[in-house]
């Protein structure tokens, strides 16, 4: 049974929210967790800033506890005994979205593209039937905001997976 109090605070919390627009770094949250069964779907998702999707989960672990554990645990620990405030991993998480654009930047192998050049990518991709794999990929892609080239083979050293589905 989950603690009403929290899950009202949640709800308010995520209402508000809801609608706005952030310039600069954000994290896809799962409204429902996907532990709790929730989807992928554009209207389970929500733009949160760092600090707020570390205040989101706070509230999803006061709630209900158990599964949410771990989430919240893993955005909050830094080590074996340290723990993070929402202050804290809002600017860990700005700054290492940082370094990791001027790390892409400087890689000699990864194209610049004009607009002109994507549009005509996507114009050409249009159409076109991709396996559930890639579909897979591109959802992962759009979710979480990370390059392709940044997942494949290897995971970011600030980045985990928790109970709900949300990487961090």
């Amino acid at each position: 049974m989950p603690n009403q109090h929290y899950l009202n605070r949640y709800n308010k919390f995520i209402a508000v929210l809801k609608d706005q627009v952030i310039d600069g770094y954000y994290e896809l949250h799962h409204i429902i967790p996907k532990s709790s069964g929730g989807s992928n779907d554009k209207s389970n998702l929500i733009a949160l800033t760092a600090r707020q999707h570390y205040i989101a989960h706070w509230m999803l672990w006061k709630a209900y506890g158990e599964n949410m554990t771990r989430a919240f645990f893993m955005m909050s620990s830094v080590g074996r005994y340290e723990r993070v405030s929402s202050k804290t991993y809002d600017k860990a998480r700005k700054d290492y979205s940082e370094q990791v654009k001027i790390q892409m930047a400087n890689k000699p192998n990864v194209p610049k593209f004009t607009p002109e050049h994507r549009e005509k990518l996507r114009q050409a991709k249009l159409g076109t039937k991709r396996s559930e794999e890639t579909k897979e990929k591109i959802i992962q892609h759009q979710i979480y905001g990370i390059p392709l080239q940044t997942r494949i083979g290897y995971q970011c050293a600030l980045t985990w997976t928790h109970t709900d589905g949300c990487h961090h």
